[in-house]
């Protein structure tokens, strides 16, 4: 799905051209390669649920999830309009 998406908004198609001269994409990998590897697609290695903890993730044990929220809150910072969309 994300190979497509992928390959939508960098084709010469007129709709995609349009959104690239509107929007800025921030596209974000996979943040859980390694619970993934191992069967666990909400959880970490260490067996801890990533998205229970993204009101308020801790540096030290939620690097990527706090991370990922530090780089929004610096967009809104910068009077940019953050719109998130989660792809499945």
């Amino acid at each position: 799905m994300m190979r497509g998406l992928l390959d939508f908004i960098t084709s010469n198609d007129e709709t995609a051209q349009k959104l690239r001269k509107l929007l800025v994409f921030k596209i974000v990998p996979m943040l859980n390669p390694d619970g993934v590897i191992i069967g666990n697609y909400r959880c970490s290695l260490t067996g801890k649920d990533m998205n229970r903890n993204f009101r308020h993730p801790r540096k030290q044990t939620f690097p990527t999830v706090y991370y990922i929220k530090e780089l929004i809150t610096n967009l809104q910072k910068q009077q940019h309009e953050v719109k998130t969309i989660t792809i499945d």
